[in-house]
């Protein structure tokens, strides 16, 4: 099979019809329980041959992203469950609407802190400075998803503090209101235990772990724009990323 450069990686040609047919159905194009297109229709638009669709498709079946029925063909699976691809930068905003979801925001602390030793390292500056934290309680389709916790650098927002308020996309804030660009970001997950109040907030207070996410964003420059803390759902939320030999 032939190979393809996607976003500076080698690829095998069904590799990139894979993550090609995976970004279809995570943007809502392909819906749950409904069946792909034919596979000779997959051949035709992605010039492709029977054995790399039927390839990238059985990956993907295995992975239960889909599932067959015979006689019938091959369908996406409803798994209940919102999966997230970590080696792209995005906003949770711009991730619901690629789903067709409603995204969301429920402000629950606007303040300004003194750095502690980890948030000045994540953003560069001195332990006891001061930092914006927003914590905001993220919604898709009026339902919780995640709690997320934002530090920003206080020298590059205090003109906008009280607009921070307003529950928008925050990168897309950054764009628009202050032309800064983020570019880059560092993210690692882990498992966290969840607090009553947490579960609560979350909307399954029977719910005791979530996904942390650490997230540190820089601009164009590698100037450190945020440092974020998120608690995403363990049961309605997951993450994935694709990893290539390129030797």
């Amino acid at each position: 099979m032939g190979e393809e450069m996607a976003n500076g990686r080698k690829m095998l040609k069904y590799q990139t019809l894979k993550e090609n047919l995976r970004e279809r159905i995570e943007s809502g194009r392909y819906l749950e329980n409904n069946c792909l297109p034919a596979e000779r229709e997959l051949c035709e638009e992605f010039s492709a041959s029977r054995m790399t669709v039927r390839k990238a498709v059985n990956e993907l079946e295995q992975e239960g992203i889909l599932y067959k029925v015979r006689g019938k063909g091959t369908f996406v699976k409803n798994t209940g469950k919102i999966n997230q691809n970590l080696s792209k930068l995005t906003s949770f905003s711009e991730d619901m609407r690629t789903r067709g979801m409603v995204p969301g925001a429920k402000i629950l602390l606007l303040d300004v802190l003194m750095a502690n030793e980890v948030v000045a390292d994540k953003l560069g500056i001195p332990v006891g400075d001061d930092v914006i934290m927003l914590r905001r309680l993220r919604l898709a389709d009026g339902e919780p998803i995640a709690i997320e916790t934002t530090y920003l650098r206080y020298a590059l927002f205090s003109g906008v503090f009280d607009k921070l308020a307003d529950g928008n996309s925050l990168y897309q804030f950054m764009k628009e209101e202050l032309g800064i660009f983020p570019k880059k970001a560092i993210q690692s997950v882990e498992v966290s235990s969840l607090m009553e109040w947490e579960a609560s907030l979350l909307g399954n207070e029977s719910l005791n772990v979530s996904l942390l996410i650490h997230r540190q964003t820089f601009d164009a420059d590698g100037m450190p724009l945020e440092y974020v803390e998120s608690k995403y759902r363990s049961d309605k939320y997951k993450f994935y990323i694709e990893l290539y030999d390129n030797e």
